[in-house]
């Protein structure tokens, strides 16, 4: 019999919110799977961002080679100017079902982030909530979307509610509608489709997570006992058919497939904001203009005029919601009036500046002569006196609340990073010490304080997802350590025993799986320098760029 293999995305599923649903009762499929395979946490990428987590899961490399660091991709050079949002066409590396496709076997690939435009090579793919918004060309075959859309309805791509009081019930309405819409899909394809390999990706357990985290932890400073009660039932039942919409696909699958579950970055509270464009104001490494508008947004911001106390306001008001419904063109006009009004990189005087945060968890870039459009900072000796100045200062950065350290681990990009690409990520990068405070880059000057309270999203990224696997040639009840995201699409290649391409960073997870799989089928390799990647033909227009920007950073995603 031909090998089969599963995997399924749970984006942003993690152990700490996964076992004591298990353990309460409400999800017995996952607990009867986990207990006759493998589990184990899974660690993601730096940063822990959903794009580059799962680019790396599907192609086993490190953001240097595949050169995916963010939601948005930075353009060297371009100062203020917005960067472009990351697709199928920025990626770089074969993932594994084009591997398999290379070798003659037939994919099947659903809803993955990072896989508009889709391309395969053999099989079919719909791509994912990076569609921009009124394309129709998110399937492969463009034929594939009227063949679903017929039998299900408009495919439901997005998920666009957001928490403010009173509005649980919409957004657990809109998650339970992406799980059974999906799904029903799903087993069309698997049943009308041949298929070797099937990959899907649920991104509702994000959502919930993000949006929802204060009802399910009773430390957060959100949560409300009136609201926990008034919701606890729906909350049950949406893991419950989490649960359920496993054991469909498991079902589906048969005993004869090896189903992989996993995720890209695990979950946690959120507590504060981190805006580090206003630290490094303050420490006089960004230096604002001296002109007269430059000088009267900075006194607006002194006095509170932020995109902080907007959105503020606009939940006191029950108003959040609006800034995904006034449009594309409305909400892009909105921010670019909100630029001329609030202080932003437009603002800064780059002839005095010697570095700038753009992006989430961490990330400055110093203002480097020859890369940066007015950088001043010259390589080589000076360059190592600003990265030596700076690490110094974020090491020695505490939280005034409790004193401790603020900054977690700090590296430099060639700490974390191999592969031509290396030069387009921060220069430093850094995670804080306790994950509940959040650095905020992408939106410029989120606030006018370094430190914030949290609003809109009460849970976000953790380092460590998840990494569960049953299937014929796998062990049962083992518990490993060590996984990592980029393991994983050598190890599916693996379970097909093919030769693993030689330029994944990725190890095959070979105590997954059992002595009898092993001593048949040795890990090997070949040499993939030749590899030719498909071409990449589809481009966004700057109206879709815009629009995918505002749509990500009203879901939180950009600060």
């Amino acid at each position: 019999m031909s090998k089969k293999v599963l995997f399924i995305g749970l984006d942003g599923g993690t152990f700490d919110v996964l076992d004591p649903f298990m353990q309460s009762g409400l999800m017995p499929r996952l607990k009867a799977f986990i207990d006759e395979g493998v589990r184990g946490p899974l660690e993601t990428t730096i940063p822990p961002i959903t794009p580059t987590a799962w680019v790396s899961w599907m192609t086993g490399k490190n953001p240097g080679k595949h050169g995916v660091f963010e939601f948005l991709l930075r353009r060297p050079g371009s100062g203020s100017l917005p960067d472009m949002p990351v697709s199928s066409n920025a990626r770089d590396g074969l993932p594994f079902w084009d591997v398999l496709g290379q070798l003659g076997k037939q994919a099947i690939v659903t809803n993955v982030p990072c896989t508009y435009p889709p391309r395969i090579e053999n099989g079919v793919m719909i791509s994912d909530f990076l569609t921009p918004r009124g394309r129709q060309d998110f399937t492969h075959p463009e034929s594939l979307r009227e063949e679903i859309e017929s039998r299900f309805g408009k495919y439901e791509l997005y998920i666009t509610e957001v928490y403010s009081p009173g509005n649980v019930d919409k957004i657990l309405d809109q998650l339970f509608l992406e799980l059974e819409y999906k799904t029903k899909v799903n087993l069309y394809l698997m049943r009308e489709y041949g298929w070797d390999v099937f990959a899907t990706h649920y991104w509702s357990t994000d959502r919930f997570q993000h949006e929802l985290w204060h009802l399910i932890d009773k430390t957060h400073p959100f949560f409300n006992q009136k609201e926990y009660d008034a919701n606890r039932d729906r909350i049950d039942k949406y893991w419950n058919t989490v649960d359920s919409t496993l054991g469909e696909l498991f079902d589906e699958a048969n005993d004869d497939t090896t189903v992989f579950i996993g995720s890209d970055h695990g979950f946690g509270s959120i507590t504060k904001f981190l805006c580090f464009n206003v630290w490094l104001i303050e420490e006089g490494l960004l230096v604002l203009k001296r002109d007269a508008m430059t000088r009267f947004k900075r006194l607006l911001f002194r006095l509170g005029l932020t995109p902080d106390f907007a959105y503020r306001s606009a939940m006191k008001l029950g108003l959040a919601h609006l800034r995904l419904s006034v449009g594309v063109t409305n909400r892009s006009s909105l921010m670019k009036l909100a630029n001329k009004l609030m202080l932003s990189l437009q603002d800064v005087d780059w002839s005095r500046t010697v570095a700038f945060s753009k992006g989430n968890y961490g990330q400055i870039f110093i203002n480097l002569r020859g890369r940066e459009t007015n950088g001043i900072i010259e390589p080589g000796a000076e360059y190592e006196r600003v990265m030596k100045e700076i690490t110094e200062k974020l090491r020695a950065l505490t939280d005034p609340e409790t004193r401790k350290p603020l900054i977690g681990p700090v590296w430099r990009r060639e700490d974390l990073y191999t592969g031509p690409h290396t030069e387009e990520s921060p220069d430093i990068q850094f995670l804080p010490d306790d994950m509940t405070h959040k650095p905020l880059g992408t939106l410029d000057l989120t606030s006018n304080k370094f430190i914030t309270s949290v609003y809109g999203n009460s849970g976000d990224h953790r380092m460590h997802g998840i990494f569960i696997g049953r299937g014929p040639h796998l062990r049962r009840g083992v518990r490993i350590e060590g996984a990592r995201i980029i393991d994983c699409a050598p190890t599916i290649l693996h379970a097909f025993g093919v030769e693993i391409p030689s330029d994944m960073d990725g190890r095959v997870l070979e105590e997954i799986f059992t002595e009898e799989y092993r001593s048949q089928n040795p890990v090997r390799s070949y040499d993939a320098s030749g590899t030719v990647e498909p071409e990449k033909i589809v481009t966004l227009t700057e109206e879709e760029s815009d629009e995918i920007r505002e749509r990500l950073r009203s879901l939180g995603y950009l600060g």
